[in-house]
């Protein structure tokens, strides 16, 4: 029994010794593990500010600010803005320099002055140009507006079909406007145009389209055959965007339907009339294609941008010709700055 005693005393002293000498190894593992620790991080963070003086002291490059978190917003713009300065304001500011000067591209242009700009004020046939471009901008707006208007609520509704008629009615903006003048021209040709020989079967009798009576007429009939479907998609959009609470109430309380579109549904497509005003408006200034494919100008047809074209391309004036280039951007400007006061106002953005 005392040597198991002594054996169990034995034992106690050897695992007390173990633990003590098992921790300082332990302990000491942990300093130098802490110690291995630091110097990793010490020379981490070295070698990161090492980098960055490198960083600092070399010049970044071109390519490396323009695709820079900073600048990479910008950089997308350059083809942009060298589009509109080799396509938009080289030709303005060259288009501007020659309404100062004579010159019929063989000799050297020579310095006018105002002279140009003096002249088109006593041309006759430019204010008999101008007066018609506003004359096929006002008939155009209004008919346009008119059937866009019509169809845009008989359209309004779900009905059978409605998919093939929408698209039916965006063919005439899928086509150029100068085939289509000349599809046109054809159809409406006095002898065996298409036009005519219905109006002929149906005992109406032939119509000589490009009379100087009608032929302006014709003009803005093409034109608006092209471009009433733009009207259309946009007030159709504008009609589907309406509140319906608005127009359920007014039919509670009794309402007519033309008081409900008198009072209700042209106020709020006011917005959507006067972009539509606005963006016809500049592009009627220019019309140009269903001229070239049709009359050439003649027989009273001629109008502002064909007057443009032929004084500085048929007559080669093209120091006159771009001063009625100018005067042409300028009222487009004027024309457009006063209507898209009129659509701040209709927005409230304005007072």
């Amino acid at each position: 029994m005392t040597t198991a005693i002594i054996q169990k005393l034995a034992a106690r002293k050897n695992s007390g010794l173990t633990s003590l000498f098992g921790g300082a190894a332990k302990s000491a593992s942990g300093k130098r593990g802490k110690v291995m620790t630091n110097m990793a991080r010490d020379t981490t963070y070295q070698i990161s500010e090492d980098s960055r003086q490198v960083k600092a002291a070399r010049k970044p490059s071109v390519w490396e600010i323009l695709t820079s978190e900073r600048y990479f917003k910008w950089t997308l713009l350059i083809p942009l803005v060298l589009l509109l300065l080799i396509f938009m304001l080289y030709p303005l500011f060259y288009c501007i320099y020659y309404s100062f000067h004579e010159w019929g591209m063989q000799e050297d242009a020579v310095f006018i002055g105002l002279k140009n700009y003096r002249q088109m004020l006593h041309d006759k046939a430019f204010m008999e140009a101008l007066g018609r471009t506003f004359e096929v901008m006002v008939i155009c707006i209004l008919a346009e507006l008119f059937i866009g208007l019509g169809l845009a609520l008989s359209w309004n509704r779900e009905f059978r079909g409605q998919n093939i008629v929408r698209g039916l009615a965006l063919l005439p903006l899928m086509v150029a406007p100068l085939v289509l003048s000349l599809l046109w021209n054809f159809m409406l040709e006095y002898d065996f145009g298409s036009i005519n020989q219905l109006l002929s079967a149906i005992g109406l009798g032939k119509v000589y389209w490009w009379s100087p009576d009608i032929a302006l007429y014709t003009i803005c009939g093409i034109t608006i055959w092209q471009w009433f479907p733009f009207s259309v998609f946009v007030l159709l959009a504008g009609l589907r965007s309406l509140p319906r609470d608005v127009f359920e109430a007014a039919r509670v309380d009794g309402a007519s339907g033309w008081y409900t579109f008198r009072r209700l549904t042209l106020p709020m497509l006011s917005p959507l009339i006067l972009i539509i005003v606005v963006l016809r408006a500049m592009w009627l200034i220019r019309l140009f294609d269903p001229l070239y494919g049709t009359t050439r100008g003649g027989v009273k047809t001629e109008l502002l941008d064909w007057t443009v074209y032929r004084t500085a391309f048929v007559f080669f004036d093209v120091g006159y010709g771009s001063s009625m280039a100018i005067f042409s951007l300028f009222l487009t400007i004027a024309i457009c700055a006063v209507m898209f006061r009129m659509l701040m106002k209709a927005l409230g953005v304005i007072k």
